[in-house]
């Protein structure tokens, strides 16, 4: 609960090796001190370091001021979406577009940590759309094969 973060810290954040306090529950607290912040990465995303209790943590957080150098894909929205179980990369597509298939047909291979993986359709249908080539780097739920 953000409710009980103090508010200044809530509204301006805290500055270098700035520490507070946080009550959680009634008599437990919690010793936050900030340390430092990285540079953004390629996907604009920073790691802030932080002491919890005298414990060094960390946390990757997305910067929205920061421009992403990182394509990102477009995202599995319907039923008829057939996008990456996991992340990996294309090895092969399998179909092409406005070919019909059938339930179970093999759609496209996905190859991650040298294991490749078979996606194959759950419906019977025609495929609309191949949305990203081969050798691509995809994310989990990236829009691969689009049916209709």
């Amino acid at each position: 609960a953000v409710r009980n973060i103090p508010t200044p810290a809530f509204f301006y954040g805290l500055k270098h090796n700035e520490e507070i306090l946080v009550e959680i529950a009634k008599g437990k607290s919690i010793l936050i001190k900030f340390l430092n912040v990285s540079e953004p990465n390629e996907a604009g995303e920073r790691t802030v370091f932080f002491l919890l209790n005298g414990q060094t943590r960390s946390i990757t957080v997305k910067d929205k001021k920061v421009e992403t150098k990182i394509a990102a894909h477009k995202k599995v929205a319907t039923k008829f979406d057939i996008g990456a179980p996991l992340q990996g990369s294309i090895s092969r597509i399998i179909v092409k577009e406005g070919e019909e298939v059938a339930i179970g047909a093999p759609l496209f291979i996905i190859e991650a940590m040298k294991m490749e993986s078979t996606i194959t359709s759950p419906m019977a249908g025609k495929v609309l759309k191949i949305h990203l080539p081969e050798k691509t780097l995809v994310e989990q739920d990236d829009l691969i094969v689009e049916l209709v």
